[in-house]
């Protein structure tokens, strides 16, 4: 055997064949094997140009085909679902919802288990196999808690009609505090809150900031002060003695009386004075939170809707108590939403709102929780289930200040600091002692028992007729106002440059003048109904109330249709 024959036959039995080359790169060996000058090869060098171009055309028909099957193949195969993972079952299998339901799937291995978090979305192909990691939804449907259900679960809904669900917690909120009344987004399925919505609280808009206001600020209200401060303050400045002796704390109080005689105010005097007692014993950082809630805002005309906003109401107050408030739930206007469950407009909204008040305020153990002031101008319409004891434990009466009230309102808004005329303080020896004089002057007149001064007749079921005047009906409101009318002329006569740049006693009368012709206060009308808030008398002893027409009103003296 030749040695050419040897070594092809080692090169067809060598293990590492050459690979194939192309139909050119054979032409153009099987070219270079031909002599130069050849006639063949020149020929062949010809056709070889032919092949090239083929072999392209070739080449780039086969890269046309590959792209339109892999465009076949997209356009053909199924669409992969989304689903929300819900948790690891086992090694290898996760749990998900896809559509509402539930399934146990295989996680493809190029997926990290142990890096999806609960409520996060995955990619799901048509084996029901986890394929991607999407991260979570950003948007989706809010909906508000009801209740906090242990530290994994969460039940929403039952507002505007909807059904309640309950929802677990995603990765993100498993340490974030939560508290009924929150909102919260929810995944596309309905299992999982993702996230709790940054929102100015929704009671936010019943807190009412509460002024520095000693009782010294609250004028013309002895009685009612002493009332309410051994209602609210001993219980809690004296925990101990009360503890000895086994005295129940009380729950609520009322604060009934007509309108404008500091219910409101004496409520945050109450909060400002009661938390300032209870940090200086306590020796700890307590802030007051007050909630001023006027009764017709929790009316609303969706179906358990008002119920919701006072779970809601009452929620907020502990979880405030729980971060180191003391809550004063302040509820003014109390007989528009706890008014007794008669046929009215309301009717249907009071006949379960009052039950819901009223199993709040059971679940409230004292003063210590959360202090609740009620206020009205008709508390005989309030429901009786509201004020039985045990729930509403004191009435208190705001009654309309006499001559010694009017004086110490006066002092309170009519300081030594104020511009007074000339004429005011001309001989006296001290500013105080001019002021004091004018205030009794003014008061003195204003109480008067004279015809102009005359403002109501009123006719009891006994056939008796009593007149009512304008120091009857006197508030610290209208005391108030009276005070800012004669400031604003003495401002006006400043501006003018008339001289005489003080508050004078003429400003004062004026303006007392002008507030009982101009007073949106008193009603415009009749009405009985609309009377009685405003006088001291029982609704059922009164049978008809006439406003006084025959006041004599000056040309120079504003003309109103009130009166």
């Amino acid at each position: 055997m030749s040695d050419q024959e040897n070594r092809d036959r080692e090169r067809s039995s060598s293990p590492n064949e050459e690979e194939p080359i192309s139909l050119l790169e054979a032409f153009d060996r099987a070219l270079g094997l031909l002599p130069p000058g050849e006639f063949v090869r020149d020929r062949l060098i010809m056709l070889r140009a032919e092949i090239a171009a083929q072999e392209e055309m070739i080449g780039d028909a086969r890269e046309m085909i590959e792209k339109l099957e892999q465009v076949i193949k997209k356009v053909t195969s199924p669409a992969n679902r989304i689903g929300t993972f819900l948790g690891s079952t086992a090694r290898d299998t996760a749990q998900i919802v896809v559509g509402g339901a539930d399934y146990y799937c295989n996680v493809d291995p190029r997926v990290s288990l142990a890096k999806l978090q609960k409520g996060t979305r995955v990619l799901v192909n048509e084996a029901y196999v986890i394929v991607g990691d999407l991260g979570f939804e950003t948007a989706g449907p809010v909906t508000k808690i009801a209740e906090v259900l242990g530290s994994d679960r969460l039940r929403v809904g039952s507002e505007h009609g909807t059904q309640s669900l309950v929802l677990q917690r995603s990765a993100q909120l498993a340490k974030t505090p939560l508290k009924t009344g929150d909102e919260v987004r929810v995944d596309a399925n309905y299992r999982v809150a993702l996230e709790v919505l940054a929102r100015s609280d929704a009671h936010d808009h019943y807190l009412d900031e509460v002024p520095e206001l000693p009782w010294e600020k609250v004028g013309g209200q002895e009685e009612a002060l002493e009332a309410i401060r051994d209602a609210i303050e001993l219980p809690l400045l004296h925990e101990e003695l009360f503890a000895k002796f086994r005295h129940a704390t009380p729950k609520g109080f009322l604060l009934y009386g007509p309108p404008g005689c500091g219910k409101t105010l004496i409520g945050k005097a109450t909060a400002y004075n009661l938390t300032k007692q209870l940090r200086q014993k306590s020796g700890t950082d307590m802030r007051e939170y007050f909630m001023h809630i006027k009764g017709p805002e929790i009316l609303n005309m969706w179906v358990g809707e008002s119920e919701r906003i006072v779970r809601e109401i009452f929620a907020t107050a502990r979880e405030k108590r729980r971060q180191g408030y003391l809550p004063f739930l302040f509820i003014d206007e109390a007989e528009s939403i706890l008014g007794t469950r008669r046929a009215s407009r309301y009717s249907s909204i009071l006949s379960t709102l009052v039950p819901m008040f009223c199993t709040e305020m059971d679940g409230i153990d004292s003063l210590n929780q959360v202090v609740i002031i009620l206020a009205s101008n008709r508390a005989d319409l309030i429901d009786p289930a509201i004020l039985r004891p045990g729930r509403i434990d004191r009435k208190i009466k705001v009654t309309r200040p006499d001559k010694a009230g009017a004086r110490e309102i006066y002092r309170i808004y009519l300081t030594d600091d104020l511009p007074y005329a000339p004429a005011v303080l001309e001989g006296f020896e001290s500013r105080s002692d001019a002021i004091d004089a004018l205030v009794r002057r003014l008061v003195d007149e204003q109480f008067a028992k004279r015809e102009e001064n005359r403002l109501l007749e009123v006719t009891l079921r006994s056939g008796r007729k009593e007149a009512l005047y304008r120091s009857d009906v006197i508030s610290g409101a209208i005391i108030a106002s009276i005070v800012e009318r004669a400031k604003a002329m003495a401002i006006k006569r400043a501006i003018a440059g008339a001289g005489d740049e003080g508050i004078s006693e003429t400003d004062l009368q004026v303006a007392w003048k002008s507030e009982y012709l101009e007073n949106e206060i008193l009603p415009a009308s009749d009405v009985t109904e609309d009377w009685l808030k405003l006088i001291d008398y029982d609704p059922d002893n009164v049978v008809k109330i006439s406003p006084v027409r025959s006041l004599v009103r000056g040309k120079s003296e504003p003309q109103s249709g009130v009166i």
